[in-house]
């Protein structure tokens, strides 16, 4: 039986700007990349503490192992990742997920995540960027997410309303761009 390739995630311009010509570098984490189990360490620990801080419960290796579950050959799930060096400084993940009973799988951006020290610097909509033109070339016509609490900062880049929902005891507003 013939042996037939993965799909590999398209790579992007290894170079980004952001705030001050500051150079780094987006790209998907995956198997081969340099500093895999610091930058997953470093994500989980920020993720973890996210949940905790928004009365959620969490376990650090709980939010390693999702990420560990976006180390495939497949193109999604991914975690695109903002480092200068061997420093990451920030990610964000794309991931499919059924929204209800019966429900279309759809594609959404989930975990955008900078350290409040970057904030307000444009690394968060570099992330967001990146990762829509990731999804548009794997085929996407689409892209969901949702937030209680950054509806500004996504109607800000394009996004629309898609509805409303409670996810983990809380309210949030649901987001759609189309790519």
């Amino acid at each position: 039986m013939a042996e037939t390739a993965s799909p590999q995630p398209t790579a992007f311009p290894p170079q980004a700007t952001v705030a001050a010509g500051t150079s780094l570098v987006i790209e998907p984490l995956m198997p081969s990349t340099a500093g895999l189990s610091g930058f997953i360490d470093t994500i989980a620990h920020w993720h973890h503490e996210h949940c905790l801080a928004r009365g959620l419960k969490s376990s650090l290796d709980r939010r390693a192992e999702q990420l560990h579950r976006h180390l495939t050959r497949e193109a999604i799930p991914v975690t695109l990742i903002a480092r200068k060096g061997a420093e990451v400084l920030g990610s964000v993940s794309l991931v499919r997920y059924q929204a209800s009973a019966g429900g279309a799988q759809r594609l959404w951006l989930s975990n955008l995540y900078v350290p409040e020290a970057l904030r307000g610097q444009g690394l968060g909509s570099v992330l967001v960027d990146k990762a829509c033109r990731y999804a548009h070339e794997q085929g996407e016509t689409e892209l969901w997410l949702f937030t209680d609490n950054q509806q500004g900062f996504y109607q800000k880049r394009g996004w629309q309303p898609g509805g409303e929902a409670r996810v983990s005891q809380s309210d949030v507003d649901i987001f759609v761009r189309r790519l």
